[in-house]
């Protein structure tokens, strides 16, 4: 984990494994995330693997060591401590990014799944990989993948454990974009630098809200939308906002004259 200009990078990085699931990550991801909620100097979190690979999911050679001694109670509570992390990383109030380059099989795809915006390689692979070993999926992916591509198609690649290219990605909804490998992390850097001038609590409490939109009826979401807008109405970030506008200056979040700028900042690179 570093920072840079109040962005968090996670980077999955136990390239001789695939970036599996091992229980040194596991329980790294347990210690850190829980930190990152009241980390007030962050603005965004990209998530990313190392060396081609996001994160091929669980550790077979864990798996396989555990077939001789299985324990229906441990296996349930190690379920459990992978469930204290993911909550917490699935309900953060700082926007998370996946950049996912190569494979995001099984428990890693549904690691990118908690992430608020996933950005793909061209050369991503995201598989629900589960049925070919006999399991069901686990990490939240009951929870997350039906929310962004429906029931049905939830089903069907729950149930076939085919693995997704980028572009079929992109077009079910589970990437929004799609960047060469190469171009892949500056993508993410940039929308998170774009995000980090935001009111990051407003963010968050919007993130909180819109994530029980489909377990709460309306007059739930109207309850918490007032409460959290009573609440931002006397931030500082509103107050100077509007204080700017009046004055005539400039928003400093106002994602049209960041793609202006970035149009910019293109073409003068592109001219040198």
């Amino acid at each position: 984990f570093e920072t840079k200009d109040r962005i968090g990078i996670i980077t999955m990085n136990q390239p001789e494994r695939r970036n599996a699931l091992s229980p040194e990550m596991r329980q790294d991801f347990l210690n850190l995330i829980p930190t990152l909620q009241y980390d007030t100097n962050l603005g965004a979190i990209v998530l990313q693997g190392t060396d081609g690979v996001f994160c091929a999911g669980g550790d077979l050679k864990n798996l396989a060591q555990a077939l001789e001694n299985r324990n229906t109670a441990v296996d349930r509570q190690r379920l459990y401590r992978h469930h204290d992390w993911f909550q917490k990383l699935l309900n953060l109030e700082i926007p998370v990014i996946a950049a996912v380059d190569g494979a995001a099989y099984g428990a890693g795809f549904s690691i990118a799944l908690s992430a608020d915006f996933i950005l793909c390689s061209d050369r991503a692979k995201l598989c629900c990989v589960f049925p070919r070993i006999g399991l069901v999926p686990d990490v939240g992916a009951f929870f997350t993948l039906p929310r962004i591509v429906g029931l049905q198609r939830a089903k069907e690649i729950m149930f076939t454990g085919r693995p997704l290219d980028a572009k079929e990605a992109k077009e079910l909804g589970i990437a929004m974009e799609v960047h060469d490998a190469e171009n892949l992390k500056s993508a993410a850097m940039e929308l998170a630098g774009r995000l980090c001038r935001a009111n990051t609590p407003a963010i968050g409490a919007t993130k909180r809200i819109v994530n029980q939109s489909f377990n709460l009826d309306a007059n739930a979401l109207i309850e918490m939308e007032a409460a959290a807008q009573a609440i931002y109405f006397s931030s500082d970030y509103h107050t100077n906002a509007i204080r700017g506008f009046l004055d005539k200056k400039p928003l400093a979040y106002d994602w049209e004259r960041m793609d202006r700028e970035a149009e910019k900042k293109d073409a003068v690179e592109y001219e040198d």
